[in-house]
């Protein structure tokens, strides 16, 4: 089928306006392709749109699943080691930001990029001690992990960004909802996606469960810290994501 003009497509009462907007750009895994005016222009044949969009619901459903197992286990694994996870720095509360500080080096984006270097070292000595492997668990928990990897550092940034011009241009529209809690709503999912991940990992290789912990035990106090300095963030509604999924507004599941 030939590839459909913009014109065909703008007049699709089925696309969501604007759902492209809060998305994590990872079309292969998401459930709303068939809604989406972006991820419809790049397809020559929308057949198998629903197919697919049924298929990473049921994905991300036993994610989800995994997550909240997982939420049990952190509290015992930070108390066993001694994790504290509501350290913070007083900038994460910063709801006014100084002009001239600079977002690439506030607390947040720090930690953001903290748990990426970790996760590579992770993967690193992980490819260099053991064989291949094929299994098909393995592979989902790694491919979820290294897609947010680094997302959730980039989303955090644009947050803490978008806040600061919001403020400056706007502060008398602090109550209207905000790009920037948009944001930061986009990193927590991925921080709740990549602890799901973690834990999959756990299960497919037991005998390096313990050292997934201190790793897990970062995104949980990043998300804390997260949520404190965008407390509006989870409440933040996706077009077309949290309209059709309305959990998601609670943590990930």
């Amino acid at each position: 089928m030939r590839r459909r003009t913009l014109t065909d497509l703008a007049n699709n009462p089925d696309l969501i306006s604007g759902i492209y907007n809060y998305c994590d750009r990872w079309c292969e895994r998401c459930p709303l392709t068939s809604r989406c005016l972006v991820y419809a222009t790049e397809q020559e044949d929308n057949d198998s749109f629903e197919n697919h969009d049924l298929r990473n619901e049921v994905f991300w459903q036993k994610l989800g699943a995994i997550f909240q197992e997982t939420r049990e286990l952190i509290v015992e694994w930070a108390n066993e080691s001694g994790f504290d996870l509501n350290g913070h720095s007083a900038d994460d509360y910063t709801r006014h930001p100084r002009k001239k500080q600079i977002v690439d080096n506030h607390p947040l984006t720090r930690a953001g990029k903290k748990y990426a270097n970790a996760a590579s070292d992770w993967f690193r000595e992980l490819d260099q001690t053991i064989d291949s492997e094929n299994s098909e668990r393995l592979e989902d928990a790694r491919e979820v992990i290294q897609w947010y990897q680094y997302q959730i550092a980039v989303k955090t940034m644009r947050a803490l960004s978008g806040r600061k011009e919001e403020f400056e241009e706007a502060p008398d529209l602090a109550e209207l909802p905000r790009d920037s809690d948009g944001s930061a709503k986009v990193a927590l999912i991925g921080i709740d996606r990549s602890i799901a991940a973690w834990r999959l990992m756990q299960l497919s290789l037991p005998e390096r469960a313990g050292s997934i912990v201190p790793l897990i035990l970062q995104l949980e106090r990043l998300g804390q810290r997260l949520e404190r300095a965008f407390p509006e963030a989870r409440n933040f509604i996706r077009p077309g994501f949290d309209e059709c999924h309305p959990q998601i507004t609670q943590r990930y599941g």
